[in-house]
């Protein structure tokens, strides 16, 4: 009888690592195994290895908050320029680190890609999840330092503190996301690209206050997603700063129109992108 069951089941079996669980724990290992081969290969020729990862941009922002506070004594809010500075710059900082790291994703990870096992979007979680991590720690280590340090008497709104690294993540992951396709395609887009970047930071208003420019200029700056995470963190520490000009859903909105075009791209064209 047991025989003329088994005859009888005809149906076909789904291997193990085919079902929903074992495909959900797979890529959690990958994506672990892809982080650990980023921190071993980053700045592996320097005697501090990976550390030297989280000293280099806290030692670079403190470099720029001294310069600042040298040239600006009397911040636009509140009293301690490093303080207004870092709220500005680690948001600055967050998104423009994520969207690099993710954007040369796929070049970082091509030689894995060819395993069944390593996917696009693992590839790309693994770099986003390192870069927050790290941003995040440096972002608290600088702050807690500057309020200690002078004495400051501030108490940072943890929840708009969270919003903020949160929407300036997912600003980096959806823009980093639909670069990678695009830098792929077009050596030239990436060159403007970089060209593009560099005066970010000024209109971005790191280092002044969007509500002090005139309408006619303030209007236009709105547009900017990055205006609206770096007003959102200043206010998380200076609770009568006006931000009613923050849009969380445009932030949010920007950012997945980005990632999922960055998918797609992704899923249709890179690896015929990077066989040329």
């Amino acid at each position: 009888m047991q025989q003329i069951t088994a005859d009888m089941d005809t149906s076909p079996r789904i291997p193990a690592a085919q079902h929903a669980g074992a495909r959900r724990f797979r890529t959690i290992r990958v994506v672990a195994a892809l982080i650990l081969r980023e921190t071993g290969s980053r700045e592996s020729t320097t005697s501090l290895g990976f550390l030297w990862t989280m000293i280099e941009p806290m030692a670079a922002s403190i470099l720029m908050t001294a310069i600042f506070s040298i040239m600006s004594r009397n911040p636009p809010l509140g009293t301690n320029f490093m303080l207004f500075y870092l709220t500005g710059m680690a948001s600055f900082q967050m998104y423009t680190s994520v969207q690099s790291r993710v954007a040369s994703a796929i070049r970082f990870s091509r030689p894995l890609l060819g395993f069944p096992s390593v996917t696009v979007l693992d590839a790309i979680l693994a770099r986003f999840l390192l870069n927050v991590f790290i941003h995040t720690i440096e972002f608290a280590v600088l702050v807690s330092a500057v309020i200690w340090y002078y004495q400051l008497r501030v108490v940072p709104d943890f929840y708009d503190i969270l919003l903020s690294i949160s929407m300036a993540s997912a600003l980096g992951l959806g823009v980093g996301s639909l670069n990678a396709v695009l830098f792929l395609a077009s050596p030239t887009y990436e060159s403007v690209w970089t060209i593009l970047m560099r005066p970010l930071m000024i209109v971005s208003g790191v280092i002044f206050l969007v509500n002090d420019l005139p309408t006619t200029i303030s209007q236009y700056l709105m547009w900017n997603p990055i205006v609206h995470v770096i007003g959102m963190m200043r206010h998380a520490f200076y609770p009568t700063y006006d931000a009613s000009y923050v849009s969380v859903g445009y932030v949010f909105l920007i950012a997945g129109i980005t990632f999922s075009l960055g998918l797609v791209g992704l899923h249709r064209y890179v690896f015929d992108a990077l066989d040329r």
